[in-house]
């Protein structure tokens, strides 16, 4: 009698930190998706101030090293790595899916990294950051005004189809759109540091990709 008695506490005692542990994978995956959807919003607002409100630009950033780069980098960072991080924690949180999803959205991801790492060498790191420097428009610059944002939309819509999780799926909503409304806070100061050039630069080559970047395509 005294041993069973002794067999059902063990079980019960088992399925007790079972559930706890559950409870604390719970706790930990929830903060980290609020803590990670707060910096999306955070990043979206300070792009917004900085298209609605110019005298109160962030992004890009008034000089290098300036307060302004900080608090975007910040957000920027929370962002794309938090995405991934949900990815991996929350993975597979809206079913198993199709097979197929790792196939093209590996594929995906390789093809936006790619993208991006041609246009940050052809930039130039320190230009990706917000630093002043010449107009580039060789390389991908002659096919699409903004490469590493195509390249970033390509590679996080490939997590988001790889993890098939939701909280990836919301926070790299958010972070897609960042990604599409950035160059309208760039291209004022664009215009004010390079002119005319960068104006006639506009009229040739597109904000992401169109039918001017398979005329730039065939003329190369």
């Amino acid at each position: 009698m005294t041993l069973r008695k002794k067999k059902g506490k063990h079980r019960t005692s088992s399925k007790t930190g079972i559930i706890g542990g559950l409870t604390n994978i719970g706790i930990v995956l929830s903060t980290s998706f609020a803590f990670i959807l707060a910096g999306n919003f955070l990043l979206l607002l300070c792009v917004a101030i900085s298209i609605l409100l110019p005298k109160y630009r962030i992004w890009p950033p008034p000089k290098k090293n300036a307060r302004q780069q900080w608090v975007s980098w910040t957000f920027f960072t929370i962002s794309m790595f938090g995405v991934p991080l949900l990815g991996i924690l929350d993975f597979e949180s809206m079913g198993p899916g199709h097979w197929s999803r790792f196939l093209v959205g590996g594929l995906t991801i390789l093809i936006g990294f790619g993208i991006d790492i041609w246009g940050t060498r052809t930039l130039t790191a320190q230009q990706s950051l917000g630093a002043k420097g010449r107009i580039i428009t060789e390389g991908p610059y002659r096919f699409t005004r903004n490469p590493q944002y195509g390249g970033f939309i390509l590679i996080y819509g490939g997590i988001v189809l790889t993890s098939y999780s939701f909280m990836a799926l919301v926070t790299g909503a958010l972070l897609v759109l960042a990604f599409f409304i950035l160059p309208f806070s760039e291209e004022p100061w664009l215009r004010q540091q390079y002119g005319e050039p960068y104006v006639e630069y506009c009229k040739n080559v597109p904000r992401f990709i169109g039918i001017r970047s398979f005329k730039q395509a065939l003329q190369h």
